[in-house]
């Protein structure tokens, strides 16, 4: 069995609390505040939302695209293949989700990181570099983020 290794404050030598997340596996960082925007919003269907949330869950780490088709897609959540080829286009419209490949016609997405990412707070800032922000019928960009601010 392993030692346990513990964690002190460096000015105090007071031992440090730690627990693991109780996540089951990999998570991201999320944007609560813009997640909840979309969510209120009456711009969205019920099944829009849906798949932004699912697009949350999925999406790779870094940039990396979901590379999956709209068949695939639409067998994993129980949607046509057209109803999620109509709302895939319609999030990256409002720049919810962007595309990040390409396959002949089919273009592959990925949730923008503004909304959410999975990687280090420096690789989320170089990420949100290459993108515009998302546009978000009721949400109020001008207040910036803290990163932004300082």
């Amino acid at each position: 069995m392993g030692a346990v290794r513990r964690l002190v404050d460096a000015d105090t030598g007071e031992p440090v609390p730690y627990a693991p997340y109780a996540f089951s596996g990999r998570h991201t960082q999320v944007d609560k505040a813009r997640v909840e925007a979309i969510t209120e919003s009456k711009a969205f269907t019920p099944s829009q939302k849906f798949l932004v949330l699912w697009w949350i869950g999925v999406s790779p780490e870094g940039m990396e695209p979901l590379r999956a088709t709209g068949a695939d897609i639409g067998q994993r959540v129980g949607m046509s293949t057209d109803a999620v080829g109509k709302i895939n286009r319609k999030l990256a419209k409002h720049r919810i989700l962007i595309v990040r490949g390409r396959i002949g016609n089919y273009n592959f997405y990925r949730i923008s990181p503004y909304i959410a990412f999975h990687g280090t707070g420096v690789e989320q800032r170089e990420a949100v570099r290459t993108c515009n922000p998302p546009e978000i019928p009721g949400f109020d960009e001008t207040a910036p983020a803290r990163w932004e601010a300082q």
